[in-house]
């Protein structure tokens, strides 16, 4: 069974102006390691706090994709137990725009990827999407 949360925020009508940004690149992999430090402590409520303020999705819009990910989260628990840390696992830039960070969530029994996209807007870089699952095969040249 796959479980997948997926979260695009690039939404029409929705200026990046509204959205907190990220000065430089250098702020991304901080920003993003603070988010995975809650996830591996299982403190999603805060994880999804943190990412928030820098995306340019509805507010709703993000809380309804933040409850729908902790009800998944919480049946993959059952599963693969509870979490236990993270890893920081890659990070893949595309022009000078785009930057991909990789990194697992560590429960008791499983892997599960954690993709965060963040885009360069005229005033700062913006997470444009993120997404997790329990898909650990697609860390080895499978589908991103």
């Amino acid at each position: 069974m796959r479980f997948l949360a997926f979260l695009v925020l690039a939404t029409i009508g929705v200026n990046v102006a509204d959205a907190d940004v990220l000065k430089t690149e250098a702020e991304i992999r901080p920003f993003a390691d603070s988010v995975m430090a809650r996830v591996g402590a299982g403190d999603l409520t805060a994880a999804f706090a943190l990412m928030k303020p820098y995306t340019i999705v509805p507010s709703s819009e993000f809380d309804a994709t933040a409850l729908n990910s902790k009800a998944q989260r919480e049946l993959v628990g059952s599963r693969f137990g509870a979490a236990a840390g993270y890893e920081f696992v890659d990070q893949a830039k595309v022009g000078q725009s785009l930057l991909r960070l990789t990194y697992i969530e560590k429960t008791q029994r499983h892997a599960l990827p954690w993709m965060f996209y963040f885009y360069r807007s005229p005033e700062g870089w913006v997470l444009n999407s993120f997404f997790w699952n329990d898909n650990m095969p697609s860390l080895f040249g499978g589908a991103k």
